[in-house]
This record gives C-alpha cells, sequence and structure tokens, in this order.
C-alpha cells in the first residue's frame, strides 16, 4: 500500500471514528419544565362494563400506555399546553417536554381499533381546556368481540 493510500485510510478511520464525538450535545435539546406552560387536566372515568386503556404518540413516532381503566375507576394525569404556540406536551420524568400528537382511550386490547381521541385545538394564542370525561364502550351491550368503538362524554 502507498503511503498517500495508507495516510487515507488512517484519516477515514480516525474522522469515522471521532463523528460520534463530535456530535454528542449537538443534537435537538427538549425544553424542560413548565415555565410558561398551562396545565392541562386529563381525567377520565370508565363508567362502562368493560376495561379501558389510554394512550398516546409523541413526537411523530412514540406511543406510551397512561393506564387502564377498570369499570368504575378514573384515570388522571397532566398534560401542558404552550398558549404561544399551541403545542400540548407531556413532562418525562427528567421534565423533558415531550410533543403530543394525539391522546386516545379505547377498550383494552384493542385501544386503537376501538378509539375516542381526545379534542384539541392547537390554536396559537389560546390554551387547551381541561379533559374530563366519561367513557364507555359502545355499542351498550354488545359482547366483547362486538365492540366498536368508545364514546366519551363531558362530565
Amino acid at each position: 500500500m502507498s503511503k498517500s493510500a495508507l495516510m487515507f485510510s488512517a484519516a477515514l478511520v480516525l474522522s469515522t471514528a471521532a463523528a460520534p464525538l463530535l456530535a454528542q450535545g449537538h443534537g435537538l435539546t427538549p425544553e424542560r419544565g413548565t415555565e410558561g406552560l398551562s396545565p392541562i387536566v386529563f381525567d377520565i372515568e370508565n363508567t362502562g362494563e368493560i376495561s379501558l386503556s389510554c394512550g398516546m404518540n409523541l413526537a411523530h413516532w412514540y406511543s406510551l400506555e397512561l393506564g387502564q381503566i377498570a369499570h368504575g375507576v378514573t384515570l388522571r394525569a397532566t398534560f401542558w399546553s404552550d398558549p404561544d404556540t399551541g403545542a400540548v406536551v407531556f413532562l418525562n420524568p427528567l421534565g423533558d417536554q415531550m410533543p403530543v400528537e394525539r391522546i386516545w382511550c379505547g377498550v383494552a386490547g384493542r385501544s386503537w381499533d376501538t378509539r375516542f381521541e381526545m379534542p384539541f385545538k392547537r390554536r396559537a394564542g389560546e390554551v387547551e381546556v381541561d379533559i374530563v370525561l366519561a367513557c364507555e364502550e359502545g355499542p351498550k351491550g354488545a359482547s366483547l368481540d362486538n365492540i366498536t368503538d368508545v364514546v366519551c362524554t363531558p362530565r
């Protein structure tokens, strides 16, 4: 191998190995905390007979289960509204603001297929309203295999 080819190979290996080190700390850093945000109460009571499950999509690609709700039980969480942008966020354990794409509740085990999506305005200059709902499976009296959706109404 010629000296110039050897030098090129060494430079390529070193630059490839160093790239991840140089990139650390230079990616997008999420906002942290609740400064400038308004809380959104999320309070879902299962008034039906079948267990429900609620979930959310974060930042276009990640789904997270909020919890399962047995008959007569209420699931509570806090989301945050950015009135400047209209964004809705969820705080992870580090306090990072995770953008929420959607939140839904549906029959446990089939929550996506039977989902009721929580309504958001997402308008700059406005704060989101609290989500306080009573939810049940539909149609009423249907067997587990015949439940087609979940219906939620304000409480």
